[in-house]
């Protein structure tokens, strides 16, 4: 990509890279909604810290601040210190493909960040959709706040979204933070035909992205992609200490 680049070009090379590389197969809403929210915003002024995508871990800062030195799929760090990171981009457009968010639907998203992501929920829902976004470190919770300000659909709230009070009936629930097990509150909203992307990771923090589908009483799951998370509190306990449910009876890793 040419090193003097508009800003709409960038992000729509972005987005049509996603397509190949997630790849998002189903729901084309997807690559529009990364074409469209600029991930600079979200993320401050360059140079910004990038991570290698060969060597896990290994962090360098990036050539130029010119914005599309971030319009490529990388992580990159927002609190570099605490290993805390905006996300990889591939890894969140496979599994919203496959969460296949229409118009006016409800979703519960786990872990804001600084809105980049929540912002892509906010388009794939629509101005009729809602977006409840939560992120339980309260700096980070107050930069989504701003950064979302422009959404009237989009609540973010400062706090626990595993203690999360009078939910309303959820389509979707997606987690940006690692958990072994699933919170009940979060299960018991979710609607009917409802959809759920969740980490499921370890110690390590490594592990699994779940697709969880709700078919009335039934819970079917499967495996998107290995992934690696920072843990989310208040859902990495064991069960029999949280009294949570797991979709196989029994602590999946």
């Amino acid at each position: 990509m040419p090193t003097r680049i508009d800003a709409s070009e960038a992000r729509r090379w972005f987005a049509e890279d996603l397509r190949v590389s997630s790849p998002v197969l189903h729901n084309l809403a997807v690559i529009e909604a990364f074409a469209k929210v600029p991930r600079d915003q979200y993320l401050g002024d360059g140079p910004w810290r990038i991570h290698s995508r060969l060597q896990i871990g290994a962090v360098h800062t990036s050539p130029s601040t010119a914005l599309h030195e971030i319009y490529h799929d990388v992580l990159v760090s927002v609190d570099e210190q605490r290993g805390l990171n905006s996300g990889l981009p591939s890894l969140w457009a496979l599994a919203f493909d496959h969460l296949n968010m229409a118009p006016g639907q409800t979703v519960l998203q786990v872990g804001a960040g600084v809105g980049y992501f929540t912002a892509i929920l906010a388009e794939l829902t629509g101005s009729e959709g809602r977006v409840i976004a939560y992120e339980i470190d309260e700096e980070l919770a107050r930069r989504a706040q701003s950064n979302l300000a422009h959404y009237a659909h989009v609540e973010v709230i400062s706090g626990d979204a595993t203690q999360a009070v009078d939910l309303p009936n959820l389509d979707v629930v997606v987690a940006f933070a690692g958990v072994t097990h699933v919170p009940e509150r979060w299960l018991s909203n979710l609607s009917d035909k409802g959809r759920m992307a969740l980490p499921f990771t370890g110690e390590d923090q490594r592990g699994f992205m779940m697709l969880l589908e709700r078919a009335g009483c039934a819970f079917p799951v499967r495996s998107l992609m290995p992934c690696g998370f920072y843990p989310c509190s208040g859902a990495i306990l064991a069960a029999f200490e949280a009294g949570y449910w797991f979709p196989s009876g029994q602590n999946p890793l």
